[in-house]
């Protein structure tokens, strides 16, 4: 299982801007937008009160991000 700090060091960014992107997916849900790919998934477990994943959730979450990281070729 990966906590906020986890995902966060997984993809570079800090532990605020995690909890960010959550708070973001959770208004979207809230709102009754659907969840785009570019949203983090919602927790798959509660621990405590911490937000945890499994692994598995944020590497297919990682691969189905649009345009992360991808720059046009400069050639």
């Amino acid at each position: 299982m990966l906590d906020t700090e986890a995902v966060a060091a997984k993809i570079g960014v800090t532990s605020e801007t995690v909890r960010m992107y959550l708070k973001r997916t959770r208004k979207r849900i809230a709102d009754g937008l659907p969840v785009r790919p570019q949203d983090l998934p919602l927790p798959d477990e509660q621990i405590r009160r911490s937000p945890a994943w499994f692994e598995s959730t944020i590497d297919a979450w990682i691969s189905s991000r649009p345009g992360r990281g991808r720059r046009a070729s400069s050639s």
